[in-house]
């Protein structure tokens, strides 16, 4: 019997078929990255937003950071604080997060997190992270990339630690839709708003921030590229 949750719910099923196989390699390449667009000491105070079950925040935290992590999922960050690590969680929709102004140097929204509600509140939610910086404090996002997605739609098998997942891909105008269906029959359904460089520039700078790096592949020497499905903005406080 097929059930679905409402979009963007990120059930256990998720977790246990494309998180948890993460390698410890490439969380410590996405640290890497954040450590160097956002180099202590200038950069202590850092939020993980959308922290899942805090494998970025602990690697931050080993590393010298005073890492918050901010997610809604109760069960994750029981996780999380079961796996210790030094940072501190906080339970709270994305929604309803408003931090104290210039409360952290820097902010990271990492895994395609950002961009799952519509363009109004996506704007609004990164007006809100934006006034939790210090001045020239910096937001890392990781996202879908826009051209990728224009030219990678359909269908495809994943295979995970509990079988094949079949995966349906479409892209409406600047939305990103992805359906997957598990071995067991369920199915999770996700969608995204997509950034071009241009797009990403305008949501910028009406929050008060401006672009300082796009990249692909947590490198910045390295071009976004239609043929990489990742792209990640660094944006600062003005």
């Amino acid at each position: 019997m097929v059930s679905r949750a409402g979009p963007n719910t990120y059930s256990q099923q998720w977790f246990a078929s494309f998180h948890r196989p993460i390698s410890d390699a490439r969380t410590r390449a996405e640290a890497d990255f954040v450590c160097s667009v956002a180099p202590l000491p200038d950069f202590c105070r850092i939020a993980d937003v959308c922290c899942g079950m805090g494998r970025h925040a602990r690697t931050l935290a080993e590393r010298g950071y005073l890492v918050t992590g901010i997610d809604r999922d109760a069960s994750v960050l029981t996780k999380a604080r079961e796996l210790g690590g030094g940072p501190r969680y906080i339970q709270m929709d994305l929604r309803d997060y408003s931090p104290e102004t210039g409360e952290y140097d820097a902010i990271v929204i990492l895994g395609q997190s950002f961009g799952h509600f519509d363009p109004g509140t996506n704007a609004a939610v990164l007006r809100r992270l934006a006034t939790g910086l210090r001045h020239r404090g910096r937001i890392v996002l990781d996202l879908w990339d826009a051209d990728f997605f224009q030219t990678h739609q359909g269908e495809r098998e994943l295979q995970v630690p509990d079988g094949t997942v079949h995966e349906v891909k479409r892209v409406e105008d600047d939305r990103l839709f992805i359906q997957l269906s598990y071995p067991d029959g369920e199915q999770e359904d996700f969608e995204w708003q997509l950034f071009t460089v241009d797009a990403m520039d305008a949501i910028a700078g009406r929050a008060g921030l401006s672009r300082i790096a796009c990249c692909t592949d947590f490198d910045r020497s390295v071009a976004p590229s239609p043929s990489k499905p990742r792209v990640q903005f660094v944006l600062e406080q003005v």
